[in-house]
């Protein structure tokens, strides 16, 4: 069988709170509202957009059976590929905000994390290129 090609991947991520998000997505990572239902669940439905990037944000019984499990939704990491990790993590910190520091990692990408209202991973990462390997310790010892 073959199937048409994927058009576009937007997660839906479920929140006690959609207003609170919203907020947090807003006013912290700049996104804008592009459509919204305040009277639809317990707190609301979202749909969010920064650039290319889209969220949207529901009540838990906005879709049916959306338990939390030890306190938060079920486990995913969103992962946001950014243009400039630091000034983005620079804005967040301002905002006030928690978030990690940016680390350079061996697979090419400078990053950090952040928590959302609702205990959301989400993770923020700009393309730095291939990451040489640190060079091995120098001896000081002299040979014979």
């Amino acid at each position: 069988m073959v199937l048409s090609p994927f058009v576009d991947l937007v997660p839906m991520l479920i929140c006690a709170d959609v207003q609170a998000s919203v907020r947090f997505y807003c006013d912290v990572l700049g996104f804008e509202v592009v459509d919204r239902m305040d009277d639809v669940g317990a707190t609301g439905f979202a749909s969010l957009r920064n650039g290319p990037a889209q969220i949207m944000l529901a009540s838990p019984t906005y879709i049916p059976r959306a338990p939390r499990v030890e306190g938060r939704y079920p486990q995913s990491a969103y992962y946001f590929y950014v243009e400039e990790v630091d000034a983005l993590r620079r804005a967040v910190v301002e905002a006030g905000w928690p978030a990690t520091e940016c680390v350079d990692r061996f697979y090419g990408l400078r990053e950090f994390e952040v928590i959302d209202p609702e205990g959301h991973v989400l993770l923020f990462g700009q393309d730095i290129g291939p990451v040489s390997p640190s060079p091995p310790p120098s001896s000081s010892a002299t040979p014979p």
